[in-house]
C-alpha cells in the first residue's frame, strides 16, 4: 500500500498562562491532512448548508485543507478530498483538522 506523507508549510504558536505557569501549545499546518469523522460529509460550494453540494466524501477518507470560515456560528474549511479530486467546503465537526491537535508541555511534566 503506497502511503502519503505531506509537510505543513508552517507552524503555528499558542500561549496561556494558567494556574501553573505558561503553557505553550503549538500546531503545524497550512495546507494539509485532514480526515472525514463523520460516516458521510457533503462537500459545499460555499460554507453554508444551504449551498450546492460538489460532492460526498465518506469517513477516513483524507483530504487537503487551504482555507476556513466562520458562518453563522459554525466554522468551516476549505479542502479537497483526496480520493475524488473534488473540492469545496466541509463543516469542521464532520472532520478532524490538524489545528485540532493541541500539544502542551508544564513544568510538572514532561514535554511530548
Amino acid at each position: 500500500m503506497k502511503m502519503r506523507t505531506r509537510m505543513a508549510a508552517t507552524a503555528s504558536v499558542a500561549l496561556a498562562l494558567t494556574a501553573g505557569g505558561l503553557v505553550t501549545a503549538t500546531s503545524a499546518s497550512a495546507a494539509g491532512g485532514c480526515y472525514i469523522t463523520a460516516s458521510a460529509a457533503n462537500v459545499r460550494s460555499s460554507p453554508s448548508t444551504g449551498a450546492r453540494i460538489n460532492g460526498v466524501a465518506y469517513r477516513g477518507w483524507g483530504c487537503t485543507t487551504w482555507d476556513s470560515a466562520y458562518v453563522g456560528g459554525q466554522s468551516w474549511y476549505k479542502l479537497r478530498i483526496d480520493r475524488t479530486g473534488v473540492t469545496g467546503w466541509v463543516r469542521s465537526d464532520l472532520m478532524h483538522h490538524p489545528e485540532e491537535d493541541i500539544h502542551t508541555c508544564i513544568p510538572e511534566l514532561p514535554c511530548r
